[in-house]
């Protein structure tokens, strides 16, 4: 019955449609891999007097959050499913998440007919409501970001800590792996035992709870228990590699075979699911199944698995090759660097718009969502990551042709980045006043990285720029600010640079980068430079200005990076 529903797509018709007819846009965002959103859609867009009500008195539009993140982070209200109520000009007259039939159907009776009779002042109430929004959100010049707004995401991390069962919170558990490695980057900065216990004990929680899947492997997206018990059964691409990168980080740390053999077990369950053979990337996620994953191994065997997402996202997939380097690295897994190569190759050779922006997924072959800022900064870090583990020069130029794109056509006046270009606003009918958190600390992670590879200074104070934008707003994001803090260390702590001066794709050089991307942390870059003729390959460890030592031994280069890493962490107030 769902299907009855003459549901259009976010387009100026459906929008003109709405003037011409005086009738308000129902939006519902959903999400494939949503259980609520596939309750909804069973029980209240299937009921058939929902079903009527809609059809004669609404403009109904459906999105897809995962195809449409830009519509995503304007509309939602707080979860999936999103039911929202907007004029014809795109302001919010009012929404909620879920909403059961018989409260939907007082709910539409109550806004079919404010609308018709009260239409202009509603629009007006609704288009102030937009400007105010727009206006606490907006690209204005931030203060200045410093080192001391680490340790304040820190004692917000902190004092958000679950004492009894690991993680963040006494309701619902999400893994939160920014807030783990923001607190990981503290023990290894500082020594500060009490943060490395605070991830040690999360990761041991959801362990031996049930977000991980015992089966097939993998990692469900939360539970809904404080004890990690009673997940959500979906499984997202990006969270599970953003948990694989933590679990590695964790073992490189501690040496606990769990946290390894748990990112195994993610990578196992990507690879067996997710993967596009022919392409070499991962598809976006798998449908939530309480009847299936309550199963056990046999019985699962009976039944059809899951629905698979035949959307190949750009970030997630960028996020994941990061995470297999983490694998060549800490796991000393010679293909799993093959497999990032392979990612980022292939998004690579996707085809641009005139102004440079990629596809934000692929499906059935085709390119879909050009200009969101969080595509383009995961391929830009994701490039820059390559170069540093291959010593390739390539991936920095591709790295640079995607920022000469990001400056222009994402460019805010106060040094960040809006989170779609210009040309996508214009086809959206949307304005640009977002400058997201998240992904211009990625960009500013990658411009520091890129200052460290490339000896250009102009990096890091572009990073800087975009640091400085965000910290006016940093405060509001609670711990979801753990990457703002993480660019911002990057940027301000003194860095250890590693120099490989051996040929870039030669065993000696792949030796020395895989040994030093095993045992650093955020703060670490391996530089490959050419070999002087008649010199014996080498690695030299610089702390800061200081270079400390040469070793012509990758395997002596790890007990000499880990004394430099203890003597740092030990005069770290």
């Amino acid at each position: 019955m769902m299907r009855n529903i003459d549901w259009r797509d976010w387009t100026d018709s459906a929008f003109d449609e709405s003037r011409a007819t005086g009738k308000p846009i129902l939006l519902s965002i959903s999400a494939v891999w949503c259980h609520w959103c596939h309750i909804m859609d069973d029980k209240t867009y299937s009921d058939p007097q929902v079903v009527e009500n809609i059809n004669d008195n609404f403009i109904p539009i459906r999105v897809d959050a995962d195809r449409n993140p830009d519509i995503n982070s304007r509309y939602n209200m707080g979860g999936w499913p999103s039911t929202v109520f907007l004029t014809s000009d795109c302001d919010v007259l009012t929404g909620s998440t879920y909403v059961p039939p018989d409260q939907m159907l007082l709910v539409l009776d109550r806004i079919s007919s404010a609308y018709s009779e009260q239409k202009e002042e509603l629009i007006e109430k609704a288009k102030q409501a937009r400007a105010e929004t727009e206006q606490s959100l907006s690209a204005t010049r931030g203060s200045v970001s410093r080192l001391d707004d680490v340790n304040r995401v820190l004692e917000t991390v902190r004092s958000s800590y679950d004492e009894e069962f690991g993680g963040f919170g006494i309701a619902q558990k999400f893994p939160h792996p920014s807030a783990l490695e923001l607190l990981l980057f503290s023990y290894e900065q500082t020594g500060n035992d009490a943060d490395l216990a605070m991830v040690v004990d999360t990761l041991n929680a959801m362990i031996d709870g049930e977000i991980f899947d015992p089966i097939q492997g993998g990692m469900f997206r939360y539970a809904t228990q404080r004890d990690w018990s009673a997940p959500h059964y979906e499984k997202l691409l990006e969270d599970n590699a953003r948990m694989a990168s933590v679990m590695l980080d964790a073992y490189r740390i501690t040496r606990d075979q769990d946290f390894l053999d748990t990112a195994r077990d993610i990578f196992f369950y990507i690879e067996n699911n997710l993967i596009q053979e022919q392409t070499g990337a991962f598809y976006g996620s798998q449908d939530a199944d309480e009847e299936y994953y309550s199963q056990d191994e046999e019985g699962r065997k009976n039944m059809n698995p899951p629905r698979i997402d035949n959307a190949i996202y750009t970030d997630s997939n960028c996020i994941l090759a990061r995470t297999y380097l983490k694998l060549y690295g800490i796991g000393r897994d010679l293909a799993a660097r093959e497999q990032a190569l392979r990612i980022v190759g292939y998004f690579n050779s996707l085809q641009r718009t005139k102004d440079g922006a990629i596809p934000h997924y692929m499906e059935d072959g085709k390119p879909h969502g050009y200009g969101h800022l969080l595509d383009m900064a995961a391929l830009v870090f994701a490039n820059v990551l390559c170069s540093e583990a291959t010593g390739d020069t390539a991936y920095i130029q591709a790295a640079k042709e995607l920022l000469e794109s990001i400056f222009s056509a994402f460019g805010a006046d106060n040094g960040a980045f809006y989170d779609i270009s210009v040309n996508r606003a214009r086809e959206r009918g949307l304005t640009r006043y977002n400058t997201p958190l998240r992904e211009n600390s990625m960009l500013a992670m990658a411009f520091v990285k890129l200052a460290d590879l490339t000896e250009d200074e102009a990096y890091r104070l572009s990073a800087k720029n975009v640091l400085d934008a965000m910290a006016g707003q940093y405060g509001n994001y609670g711990i979801m600010a753990a990457d703002y803090a993480l660019a911002v260390a990057a940027l301000n702590v003194e860095p250890l640079l590693v120099t490989v001066h051996a040929d870039a794709g030669t065993e000696e050089a792949d030796a020395f980068i895989q040994s030093t991307i095993g045992n650093c942390g955020i703060n670490c870059t391996v530089r490959t430079v050419e070999q002087e003729e008649g010199e014996e390959p080498a690695a030299s460890i610089c702390l800061g200005a200081v270079c400390r030592t040469r070793v012509t031994d990758p395997d002596e280069l790890e007990g000499e990076l880990n004394g430099v890493i203890t003597e740092r962490s030990a005069i770290t107030p």
